[in-house]
């Protein structure tokens, strides 16, 4: 699965995706939508502020064959 600011950017379509995952701290369920913009809304537990990232990369300097393997 192509991550959506990726596929969404090379189509030039606002996409999203939806992600159902557990927490880190207590194993309850979550899901959560992610889009082009990298906007994300927690769609389950309600209330829950999950801590999000997103990698940062200098382009200009990366030169493995993808971005699984730098991390």
């Amino acid at each position: 699965m192509a991550a959506p600011f990726v596929e969404g950017r090379l189509r030039n379509e606002n996409l999203a995706v939806e992600i159902t995952t557990s927490c880190a701290h207590c194993a309850e369920p979550m899901r959560i939508r992610v889009d082009s913009e990298l906007r994300y809304e927690v769609i389950e537990p309600a209330g829950a502020q999950p801590m999000l990232f997103e990698p940062h990369v200098d382009w200009s300097t990366f030169t493995e064959p993808n971005i699984i393997r730098r991390y």
